[in-house]
């Protein structure tokens, strides 16, 4: 066929070596002419292949320190020559510039020597310019020129060459042209997002490479695919949790695995000034429908279920601190869809291994302050925030009932609960005499806020212990913006409210809690989640 090109002149640059050799071997057994430079061509040379410099074909030698060597006109009139155009072949005549029909280059790790933690000279060292102006004008050129921009086009090309003795067709060409393009502006989005460093907000270049295609999205009938950010400064991530059982995980596990790892964590934080707590999550549809911080991992789980035992049915569960024999055994014949913690002990392991779909997911607790940003899409663009971290947070009594110090540890607890429970969002906390704090009342997701508080899911259950209201804190997302609220809370038996504050009816509010004897706090920061 016309569009089929074979390969006669080869120029190979690369970093990564390996496979490299089984490539060269071919090329050399199909008469290919092989060019090189550098360190690329003295591993060609311990082949007993041979291979002749780019400097003989420039007449220049690599300069600057190996900054510039294959930058002339004698490599890129080569690669950009296009072959049906009569100038370009005249003048390829004229300046004595052979054709270079295969490009194979792999780029300086620009991104592996960022991660390392390397001084800024040797990261500027490792941005490839040479490389990537390669790839760029063979990508171009794709209807004469192979391109191969990276070691993971090794095996690709190798079985290319295989299989049709170093003939491409355009679509061939075509394919090893897209993939260049991907390399080359992934590799450009890593070095601006080097020299951005998150100070210019009206700029974002988000790179994702390598999906792992899910069996489906939110619904059956929904595409999905799961991307890993590349070389991400959060190692510690529910992207990078490592799965030591179960079948793979999908669209929805993905998204409430992630709330029950930070909710989790965030209680734990809420807390973490008092020595020796443990928390436990259990989400279900992205909202805490269970939570609990104690000083014993399987007391936290009990408080947690207890909360919602109906919800927590096909739940994910999240816990602190390690996994042990006496947890696992304690789950019986309850279903969960997922279990995370930082560890599993493995008598613990031993157990959960009758339950072959139990996904288990091991990931330290997360910290307290990442930095990390939250991508969300809405029809013809994206949005883009920081995440809702960090509880340091201030408690302005501001009702004619005193706000109890020894509430404080409590409402903390209850912020963090309140936090990840999709707004508009009411949780009501409790602290036990033995000084664990779990969530015994929450609602969620309503369109006001006075909805939340009459549909509270978890008291029917948690009365039934024996407990009392008046002890326990209700603790708001957003400020009230009436009085009604106050109404509704007060017939529950509330006698401590936590609020951002900051509506132009407070003064209504804080009148309606100092006429039920509600002890009210402000802490000016608002933790909406939709």
């Amino acid at each position: 066929m016309a569009d089929n090109k074979k390969i006669k002149t080869a120029l190979v640059s690369v970093f990564h070596k390996e496979n490299l050799d089984r490539i060269i071997l071919k090329l050399n057994g199909l008469n290919v002419k092989i060019l090189s430079t550098g360190g690329t061509k003295s591993f060609i040379e311990s082949l007993g292949v041979p291979v002749a410099s780019v400097e003989s074909l420039t007449g220049y030698p690599s300069i600057l320190g190996g900054r510039v060597k294959t930058l002339h006109p004698k490599v890129f009139g080569g690669i950009l020559s296009r072959r049906d155009n009569q100038g370009d072949i005249s003048q390829l005549a004229e300046y004595e510039i052979p054709e270079i029909d295969l490009v194979i280059v792999d780029l300086y790790p620009f991104e592996k020597t960022v991660a390392s933690g390397a001084e800024e000279q040797e990261i500027i060292e490792k941005i490839d310019i040479g490389g990537i102006s390669l790839i760029r004008a063979a990508a171009k050129n794709f209807k004469d020129v192979v391109i191969v921009p990276s070691q993971a086009e090794y095996i690709p090309l190798l079985e290319k060459l295989e299989e049709n003795s170093g003939v491409f067709s355009l679509e061939d060409r075509r394919w090893f042209a897209q993939r260049a393009f991907s390399v080359s502006s992934h590799y450009d989005a890593a070095i601006f997002n080097y020299f951005n460093g998150g100070t210019d907000d009206s700029t974002e270049r988000i790179s994702l490479n390598n999906g792992e295609v899910l069996r489906y999205g939110e619904n059956p009938h929904q595409k999905a695919t799961f991307f890993k950010f590349k070389n991400s400064p959060q190692e510690i991530s529910l992207a990078n949790a490592r799965v030591i059982q179960g079948k793979a995980l999908s669209y929805n596990n993905m998204l409430d695995a992630d709330a029950a790892w930070k909710s989790a964590s965030d209680a734990y934080h809420a807390v973490s000034h008092i020595p020796g707590k443990v928390a436990v999550s259990v989400i279900k549809h992205l909202n805490p429908c269970g939570l609990a911080v104690t000083g014993n991992i399987l007391e936290s789980l009990e408080l947690a279920w207890e909360g919602d035992p109906i919800s927590a049915f096909g739940s994910i569960i999240c816990f602190t601190d390690t996994v042990t024999k006496e947890v696992a055994t304690w789950f019986g014949s309850k279903f969960v869809e997922i279990i995370i913690a930082p560890e599993f002990t493995a008598e613990a392991l031993e157990v959960f291994s009758s339950k072959k779909n139990l996904r288990l997911l091991e990931i330290p607790v997360k910290s307290e302050i990442t930095g990390e940003k939250l991508y969300r899409s809405i029809s013809g663009g994206m949005l883009v925030q920081d995440e809702d971290e960090g509880m340091d947070l201030q408690l302005e009594p501001v009702t004619k009932r005193v706000f109890e110090p020894s509430k404080i540890n409590l409402a903390k607890f209850g912020i963090a609960a309140c936090k990840h429970l999709k707004s508009n969002a009411i949780a009501i906390v409790t602290e036990n005499e033995n000084g664990s704090f779990w969530l015994t009342g929450a609602g969620m997701g309503q369109p006001n806020r006075l909805d939340s508080l009459r549909q509270l899911t978890m008291p029917r259950f948690s009365m039934k212990k024996g407990l009392e209201i008046g002890n326990s804190v209700l603790i708001s997302d957003a400020f009230f913006p009436f009085r009604d609220s106050i109404e509704a809370a007060n017939e529950y038996g509330v006698k401590y409210i936590v609020e951002p504050g900051g509506s132009i009816r407070d003064n209504e509010v804080i009148e309606a809690c100092n006429e039920f004897g509600i002890a009210m706090a402000f802490t000016g920061r608002r933790h909406f989640k939709h």
